[in-house]
């Protein structure tokens, strides 16, 4: 599997983040932004910073820093975390996940992971609105897509890629993981397995070892400009992103270029088509535009922004994504702190 992916190693570095220290007195009775993550999610750190010149409290559940939690079923968004009462009007769940929690590989440890897990998977639960909305798998989101009459590239998944070359259209094929790119073995230690251009024969003649497992072949589609869409609740932020290999945002960042783009109207349907069927409230679609239309590669209820924002010298993610939580957190009832500020200035850098 090693040679069909590209593969690199890359250490997280948590930050510091006011969301995490404790609440001010009172906080809780004006409703807080809860945000399940991990101490390394630079994203969340942001916008929790823009959410406090918003007077808008929140806080954190990290998957790798544990503590306490209460809710009441019968008292919907009253939660206690870690001994302070918290009344959540908005919960965002992003890289929550089991790799990441130092908990020994015992009954007791597996039952405490699977528990937070299960916890925070019921997140509508615990607040009046819960992001990103459903999580589809990119097998679900390539055939409903398909469905919607929106062009994806062809697509196998096997766990014989040398094989599937021969049933894949053109002459270059992409190999890339079914599911995340990274995988941590380690809590805070991460191995990319990044897409793969390949040619025909290439593949063709690559024998995989028996315990690889399910992966992409896709057809490697031609386009004529690359976009990222970040949707926010109806609102679309389009870059514009050249790259001259799938895997160089992670490994040859230098070569990246991206822009601020006022993208085609086919795309922004797409994504607008697709982010209503999925009931989405957040994600970042991934589509090229080719002479014959916009093609859906894939969308993440997780993609992250910061590194496209410093890019392309914006900031109209994070801000987009601050002021919607803001009027998220007022539809719920919450209260704004009007001694922070309340307004972003013009420039968050």
């Amino acid at each position: 599997m090693t040679s069909l992916l590209d593969r690199c190693t890359f250490t997280l570095t948590a930050d510091d983040d006011r969301s995490r220290r404790p609440l001010l007195a009172g906080s809780a009775a004006g409703g807080c932004v809860v945000f399940c993550s991990r101490r390394a999610d630079h994203e969340v750190s942001e916008v929790a910073r823009l959410l406090g010149l918003l007077g808008v409290p929140s806080c954190r559940i990290d998957a790798d820093a544990l503590g306490s939690i209460e809710l009441d079923l019968s008292d919907p968004g009253a939660l206690r975390i870690d001994g302070r009462d918290v009344r959540a009007t908005v919960c965002w769940t992003r890289r929550f996940w089991r790799s990441a929690m130092t908990v020994p590989p015992t009954a007791t440890g597996v039952l405490r992971a699977d528990s937070w897990l299960a916890l925070v998977r019921q997140a509508a639960v615990l607040a009046a609105t819960a992001w990103p909305g459903p999580r589809l798998g990119l097998m679900e989101q390539l055939r409903d897509a398909a469905r919607a009459g929106v062009r994806v590239p062809a697509t196998l998944v096997t766990t014989d890629p040398a094989a599937a070359a021969a049933r894949i259209p053109g002459d270059e094929l992409v190999v890339k993981a079914l599911d995340r790119h990274v995988v941590e073995r380690v809590p805070g230690t991460l191995d990319g397995v990044f897409p793969r251009v390949w040619t025909r024969a290439g593949l063709a003649a690559h024998r995989a070892p028996p315990e690889t497992p399910p992966l992409v072949v896709q057809e490697y589609v031609r386009h004529e400009a690359e976009y990222r869409v970040y949707f926010v609740r109806g609102r679309q932020i389009a870059l514009q992103v050249g790259k001259p290999a799938p895997d160089a945002i992670w490994r040859d960042r230098e070569s990246v270029t991206v822009r601020e783009a006022d993208h085609p109207l086919e795309v922004a349907a797409l994504v607008s088509c697709l982010a209503a069927r999925w009931r989405l409230d957040y994600g970042a679609f991934d589509v090229l535009l080719t002479a014959g239309g916009p093609v859906f590669l894939e969308v993440n209820a997780d993609g992250d922004w910061r590194w496209y924002e410093t890019r392309a010298g914006v900031r109209a993610i994070s801000r987009t994504i601050a002021l919607t939580l803001r009027d998220l957190h007022l539809s719920a009832g919450g209260r704004i702190d009007r001694a922070a500020g309340g307004t972003l200035p013009l420039m968050t850098g």
